[in-house]
């Protein structure tokens, strides 16, 4: 053996007792930290291998030890690439509401990106954060749109709290921030920016100077006008006919949020027609996932209830501002990255784990959609139909104090036409409730069926909200009802 072997080999015996002794430590921190557990073996396994390599003849002890660090070095490379490094797809997991939240799935919002580049078009991949961010270095002061559901408090009771109070008690806005550029949504490939109205809705401003308005509409991101210029959402055709419509959709909007709006903001604007948009994909599961577990929203279903929101439109901007200014810095500061994480090589076994658990396309569309259109499109238990029907004779109630009336109009969902199966289940006892009351219904769903490729409808053929032509043929649809009235 030459001198050279010779220390190597006394270096690979400090190095291979070094390493035995820190699995044990971090054997024994693991244990006490977190109790025994088996997978914890693993460390004083390894010491034991590394001390019975002590024994073995140097050449042998040199070559362990440079594949065990090599091992390790290339291991511990991955989890910090994978910690501090990732895609514009892989960030939209982060913080949902800042990036896409029309996407039930990062992969589903993945998958939409591909097909849209496979187009040979050009898609914006930013996160809504990253444009927010990008506008600001530009002198711009603009904000991510904010929405009820993102308001709310984890809780793991059966009720959840707004997180934004005030001398009264707690208060829910139901719209965002006033006169603010908001950065809203990407579906097409090309970001939605708008100016906000005085209250925070996706209208003109000067909107609401027109009073008594002769239409208001409620509903979700659908009636929002996610995700076409401003111009092009449906509510924005049906205001070309109808000067004095008023839009109070918002993203996220349930059954009982609307409700609320309309409570909120319907006796100010006292209109002749309420438009209630209703959207077969979530608005009952928005319902029983959150807003029934809200008491604050609950209380709207007693008629004297209001949080006054229109006159306190200056305090709802400030605890808007304040809460997406904690949001924002946040979402762009670096989080350090925990040692016993690091050390658990935990960011890079969940990397792993996610492409060995990855299941394979169905019927042409990521598994993961499937998964989540057939969840939502289950049938709603009986007590949340009940409630939806209280909701729906409350609004027409409220109307009926000015003399209103309410129209309801039932939006269909994109796998209503790309996999029928799994398109709500709830869709005939919606519209019996909707007729039980005497509502005037109009159903957009024969009007879809009965164009010549109703997935046309949608960007890209796509699951994603309605494009251009799909807003423009329910504003017609609408506006033919109305004049037919």
């Amino acid at each position: 053996m030459t001198p050279l072997e010779q220390r190597l080999g006394r270096l690979a015996d400090l190095l291979l007792v070094w390493g035995a002794g820190l699995c044990v430590a971090l054997f024994a921190f693991l244990v006490w930290r977190h109790g025994l557990s088996l997978h914890y073996l693993v460390l004083p396994g390894f010491a034991l291998l590394l001390g019975f390599t002590v024994r073995m003849p140097a050449s042998f002890k040199i070559n362990g030890v440079l594949l065990v660090f090599s091992t390790l070095m290339a291991l511990y490379a991955a989890e910090l690439l994978v910690t501090y490094t990732g895609s514009a797809i892989a960030s939209l997991g982060a913080q949902a509401w800042l990036s896409f939240p029309q996407d039930g799935n990062v992969r589903v919002a993945a998958e939409r990106m591909k097909t849209v580049q496979e187009t040979h078009q050009p898609f914006d991949t930013r996160s809504r954060l990253e444009v927010v961010m990008d506008m600001r270095a530009h002198g711009v002061t603009a904000y991510p749109d904010v929405f009820p559901m993102v308001l709310f408090a984890p809780s793991s009771g059966a009720q959840i709290r707004s997180v934004l109070t005030s001398p009264r008690g707690e208060f829910l806005p139901v719209a965002g921030m006033a006169m603010t550029t908001t950065v809203f949504c990407n579906e097409s490939g090309e970001y939605i920016v708008y100016e906000s109205d005085e209250h925070g809705f996706h209208n003109p401003r000067g909107t609401w100077e027109r009073r008594p308005a002769d239409l208001v509409a409620l509903g979700d991101s659908y009636t929002h006008g996610v995700c076409v210029s401003s111009e092009k959402g449906f509510v924005a055709v049906i205001r070309a006919h109808h000067p004095a419509t008023v839009n109070l959709g918002v993203n996220s909007h349930g059954p009982l949020t609307s409700l609320a709006t309309l409570k909120e903001y319907g006796p100010i604007l006292r209109p002749k027609l309420v438009l209630w948009f209703y959207y077969e994909g979530n608005d009952l599961r928005d319902l029983d996932g959150w807003e029934k577990n809200s008491p604050l929203l609950m209380k709207y279903l007693s008629s004297p209830f209001s949080q006054h929101l229109f006159e306190r439109q200056p305090e709802i901007d400030r605890a808007l501002k304040d809460y997406l200014d904690a949001a924002i810095a946040k979402a762009t500061s670096p989080a350090p990255v925990p040692f016993e994480a690091l050390v658990k090589l935990q960011h890079l076994r969940q990397a792993l784990q996610s492409f060995y658990e990855r299941r394979p396309v169905e019927q042409g569309l990521p598994a993961e959609l499937l998964k989540h259109l057939s969840q939502r499109g289950a049938p709603a238990a009986a007590a949340d139909l009940q409630l939806f029907e209280r909701i729906l004779a409350e609004a027409r109630t409220t109307a009926e104090t000015w003399n209103g009336r309410v129209i309801f109009v039932y939006l269909p969902t994109w796998e209503r036409y790309r996999v029928p199966e799994l398109a709500s289940k709830d869709r005939d006892r919606v519209l019996d409730i909707a007729r039980r009351l005497d509502l005037h219904v109009v159903d957009l769903h024969p009007v879809f069926a009965a164009h010549p490729d109703p997935l046309s409808l949608f960007p890209f053929r796509r699951y994603a909200h309605y494009n251009e032509a799909g807003h423009r043929l329910v504003a017609e649809e609408v506006l033919r009802h109305m004049e037919s009235r």
